[in-house]
């Protein structure tokens, strides 16, 4: 039997690649993209927001879904951009893996001209805080609406009882629509007009 020493040809160094970091700005905003769709959300969930939702349209209230689904990624761009616009550092924004973006523009007034035109394009520029970098957008458990009417409405909660809303804002800010909301246990983000699209199974 003859035996033999076998030695490795190829090369064992861990190869080092170099990844090149693109500029921040609107172009962003179409990656990573989220769902405005109620089937994106948990089948819990989903069916309480669809049965509000069904009721407010029934009682002729204007409703358009912005956001259900966000993945991790979009919610940190859309963070960093709010914060950067808002006078933050860029140098401050931390790396996310499988994000290769570069805040750092050559000049400051560059930063935030970008990081303003990302906020512009999430529409969020209005925003009172920064969206979170974990929300319950991530784990399928929140929604954005913008909920509009005019006039006096009647709108069903959850058990079916006809609740007259005739007080203002005309708004998902109405107190009275929050109540019938949360007999859905789709509960208004409480944390005031700083998100007033923001409705949730908590409130967070």
């Amino acid at each position: 039997m003859t035996t033999a020493q076998l030695t490795p040809q190829s090369n064992q160094t861990p190869a080092v690649a170099s990844v090149t970091k693109e500029l921040s700005g609107a172009q962003w905003v179409s990656r990573f993209p989220g769902s405005h769709a109620t089937s994106a959300l948990t089948p819990e969930f989903r069916i309480a927001v669809d049965s509000f939702i069904s009721a407010m349209e029934a009682a002729s209230v204007n409703v358009r879904i912005a956001s259900t689904y966000r993945p991790p990624e979009r919610s940190y761009l859309m963070h960093w951009a709010w914060r950067i616009k808002n006078g933050t550092d860029p140098a401050l924004a931390p790396a996310m893996d499988g994000v290769n973006i570069e805040w750092v523009h050559p000049t400051l007034a560059a930063s935030k001209n970008a990081a303003k035109d990302m906020a512009i394009a999430y529409n969020i520029d209005s925003l009172g805080v920064p969206p979170a970098l974990h929300s319950l957008h991530n784990e399928r458990q929140a929604i954005d609406m913008r909920i509009t009417w005019a006039g006096t409405i009647s709108v069903k909660d959850a058990t079916g009882t006809l609740v007259e809303i005739d007080t203002t804002p005309r708004t998902g800010m109405n107190a009275q629509l929050k109540v019938v909301g949360a007999s859905y246990n789709v509960k208004k983000f409480v944390g005031g007009a700083s998100d007033k699209p923001h409705w949730s199974t908590t409130g967070h």
